[in-house]
């Protein structure tokens, strides 16, 4: 473990990673390295710390680092993979998903790496776990009930009290619930086989959609009002972040990355004055950066 640590803060200091003042709200560079992939973001409640996955040792494992890129301590450590983190509202504990017992199952761990237990004992894939803003539950994307889509299910922290919150033919993932817990973002295939972002009810399970593109949208996340999604959608051949305004029906970029990069997996700060997001070369899946960027 000790290593591992040593390793990456060597690649951070060698990298050039390290935050530079950047004019308005322009992107600023946390973490990146050459052929490393550090992914799904997540800030902390008080906007300091930054949960991760990086596959820096091969294998994914989850970490924790200051909000410039210093400090960084590693919470899982064993021969499986531990990915697709999300952070409990009060920063205790850590959703994510592992391998370890020979199936993608979900489980949760303490922040600091200890009292690791498994949520989801279930044949068909469990992933994408986001806690619900009370703290009570995780939502999370399965294919116990159907082997070729997946469904948005939600459980208490126990792993108890699952509830299937979609049923289609279609794929629908990274579901996320509004502040007031009475609605939910998530990603749905569409006639095209290309994800839109949907918007459901869930006082009568009433569905909208809200891009209704003919390209492919990903990983919403809500503003803290409520009001707001930011979200990752091609435009001119890449990803770009977009803030979209479910009641005015307006969209506003938020980011132009360069020819050929990527942005995406955003998460938004508990203030709403920030987010943290991935930036990748198109196409390829080798090298992913972490960057934060100020909503002004």
């Amino acid at each position: 473990m000790k290593h591992i640590l040593i390793v990456l803060l060597i690649l951070v200091l060698t990298s050039g990673a390290h935050p530079f003042q950047a004019p308005g709200n322009q992107p600023v560079r946390i973490l990146e390295q050459r052929d490393v992939e550090c992914a799904y973001p997540h800030w902390s409640a008080d906007g300091k710390r930054i949960l991760f996955q990086s596959n820096v040792a091969g294998r994914w494992q989850l970490f924790v680092m200051d909000e410039d890129g210093s400090d960084i301590v590693q919470v899982t450590s064993d021969s499986s993979n531990n990915n697709f983190p999300d952070w409990s509202p009060d920063n205790a504990k850590i959703a994510f998903v592992s391998d370890r017992s020979g199936n993608e199952e979900i489980f949760i761990v303490d922040t600091d790496g200890k009292n690791v237990r498994q949520l989801t004992f279930e044949k068909g894939r469990d992933i994408h776990p986001y806690w619900t803003p009370d703290g009570a539950g995780i939502l999370f994307n399965s294919t116990r009930d159907d082997t070729t889509a997946f469904e948005v299910y939600r459980m208490n922290t126990e792993g108890g009290s699952v509830q299937r919150l979609t049923k289609s033919s279609d794929d629908e993932t990274c579901a996320r619930l509004s502040p007031a817990m009475d609605r939910m973002v998530y990603l749905k295939n569409n006639r095209f086989g290309l994800d839109d972002l949907f918007l459901m009810d869930l006082k009568d399970s009433s569905e909208r959609n809200l891009t209704n593109t003919p390209t492919t949208d990903g990983w919403p996340c809500w503003m803290p009002g409520g009001k707001q999604v930011v979200f990752s959608a091609i435009e001119a051949n890449s990803y770009k972040l977009f803030l979209y305004d479910i009641e005015k029906k307006s969209l506003i970029k938020l980011t132009n990355p360069p020819a050929q990069f990527d942005d995406g997996r955003a998460n938004v700060s508990s203030d709403g004055k920030k987010i943290v997001f991935n930036r990748q070369i198109n196409g390829a899946k080798n090298t992913i950066g972490i960057y934060t960027m100020r909503l002004d």
